[in-house]
């Protein structure tokens, strides 16, 4: 309940966003450099569709419906303004989820001091000071409820919230449904992508921004490749059709003066000032042992791709 209500409350705040007054490249307010554009529904980071290269105004137009929900409310990142307001716009929706999260935790710790104080009551009804005993336990107890509850809602939110911007292969696997294949081998293929923040060659790459609240981006993104060493080897994949599930290499702590940084980052609307977030990267090389899993999933999805724990 408490995550619809949250996702209601950051789709009002985002339509508000969503009406871009210009799209001149010359205006000061915009990034000089091509950003994304956010759906407001889903969080899909899209490319905008390009106009008449003659007119600045019509130079880069909003894509047409999402590719991942289909809906057709998009939050211009290119926009400085733009981009803080859907900032602050997460921000308010966390603050009010966490307000009403925190009057249930108190609510709740209340009962059970209540529950401890009378409890007690009927055991010590002749203790010394009874009173005094009776609720410095209740406050005790209610406390730590209020707390422990605070708690455990907070780990299973940043555990299961869905990223606020994402991009990945579609359509997106279904990983809890049944297996229905696996494949085991060597990934081959020609190192033409860079990591975006440690600029190294690879053959694919996943990147994770979190926050204390969840997590707000997930991104990835592949070449063509091969699996060797399979049973039904050669098996060849185009560019964008498998989902990676890679092992980041530690969190990154990038300069706020890195170049690649803060575009990477204002591209996709997120701060590159925040020093609370939390980035992490991970990339794929050839000649890595891994596996790949089908599942039961929409038609037209590729497998999961992780790096094989067991030599092959």
């Amino acid at each position: 309940m408490r995550q619809a209500e949250r996702e209601m409350a950051r789709r009002r705040l985002s339509r508000k966003l969503t009406r871009p007054k210009s799209h001149d490249c010359d205006s000061p307010d915009r990034l000089p450099y091509p950003c994304y554009y956010l759906c407001a529904d889903c969080g899909w980071l899209e490319d905008g569709r390009h106009g008449d290269p003659m007119r600045h105004d019509e130079a880069r137009l909003e894509p047409g419906a999402c590719p991942s929900c289909r809906a057709t409310a998009w939050v211009d990142l290119g926009s400085q303004a733009v981009a803080l307001g859907y900032r602050e716009a997460e921000a308010t929706t966390e603050d009010l989820a966490d307000e009403r999260a925190w009057g249930r935790s108190v609510g709740l710790g209340a009962l059970l001091g209540g529950l401890a104080t009378a409890a007690l009551g009927l055991w010590m009804p002749q203790a010394i000071d009874a009173t005094s005993l009776l609720t410095a336990a209740g406050v005790g107890v209610g406390t730590l409820g209020a707390l422990m509850t605070r708690m455990v809602a907070r780990h299973a939110r940043s555990g299961r919230a869905r990223p606020r911007r994402w991009r990945r292969p579609l359509p997106r696997p279904h990983a809890e449904s049944r297996v229905e294949g696996i494949a085991h081998g060597v990934i081959e293929g020609e190192q033409s992508r860079l990591t975006p923040l440690t600029r190294e060659p690879c053959l694919g790459w996943a990147v994770r921004v979190w926050s204390d609240e969840g997590l707000l981006l997930d991104e990835q993104s592949h070449a063509a490749f091969t699996l060797e060493g399979s049973e039904a080897s050669p098996l060849a994949f185009e560019a964008e059709r498998v989902t990676l599930d890679l092992a980041p290499r530690g969190i990154l702590r990038p300069a706020a003066t890195d170049d690649a940084f803060v575009r990477f980052m204002r591209r996709r609307g997120l701060s590159p000032h925040d020093a609370s977030l939390r980035v992490y990267e991970a990339h794929l090389q050839p000649g890595v042992p891994v596996a790949l899993v089908w599942h039961r999933s929409p038609e037209g999805s590729g497998p999961v791709l992780s790096q094989a724990p067991r030599e092959l």
